[in-house]
């Protein structure tokens, strides 16, 4: 009976809780037909404050791997096989709504700094432009997660608001989008 207590037991209101979390995302380009998803890994903490049973906010802070890969027989914008990597460091800020014990939805804002922008033609890599790609993204995430004996899965879509590219060097109307699958631990501060 304890551990059932235990497995479905709700933070209290005003507490702090800190959860690390991996897991990985599959990123895309906007606007295009011509690309396909990059898998890539992300990674950080997440703290969560709880406001009320059924309400709380949380701020992270992540290290992002997004961008696309492009096929050279589907696309006429690069004439070869083409990945672009880039990595941000993502500040999802998400409201959670508690629907049941553990089970939250959630959505917010995400502003986004880009780390590093490079391009794998066909197992050649090189640094993009550094002003080809914008250095501020904007997103907005919603997703679900669930918590279990304080181990949470989440899972988020996250729809860009601003363009990657600058227009004048790149002629690719895109903003980010993806999803994420993380794995993560709550540890309460408070």
């Amino acid at each position: 009976m304890m551990a059932t207590t235990c497995a479905f037991a709700q933070h209290a209101p005003g507490s702090l809780t800190l959860q690390p979390r991996i897991g990985f995302s599959g990123a895309d380009f906007s606007n295009t037909s011509d690309t396909k998803a990059r898998v890539g890994m992300i990674v950080g903490p997440e703290f969560e404050y709880t406001m009320s049973n059924r309400f709380s906010l949380a701020f992270g802070l992540n290290y992002s791997q997004q961008g696309a890969e492009m096929d050279a027989k589907k696309t006429s914008l690069f004439p070869n096989n083409t990945t672009i990597k880039l990595d941000y460091l993502t500040v999802p800020i998400v409201a959670n709504v508690y629907l049941l014990k553990g089970l939250a939805l959630k959505a917010g804002i995400q502003p986004g700094f880009n780390l590093s922008a490079k391009l794998d033609v066909d197992g050649t890599k090189s640094d993009f432009k550094d002003d080809a790609v914008k250095k501020f993204d904007f997103a907005i995430p919603f997703g679900l997660s669930y918590e279990f004996f304080n181990i949470v899965l989440d899972a988020r879509y996250t729809i860009g608001l601003t363009k990657i590219f600058d227009e004048k060097i790149v002629d690719l109307d895109s903003k980010n989008v993806g999803f994420q699958l993380t794995l993560g631990y709550k540890f309460t501060l408070f």
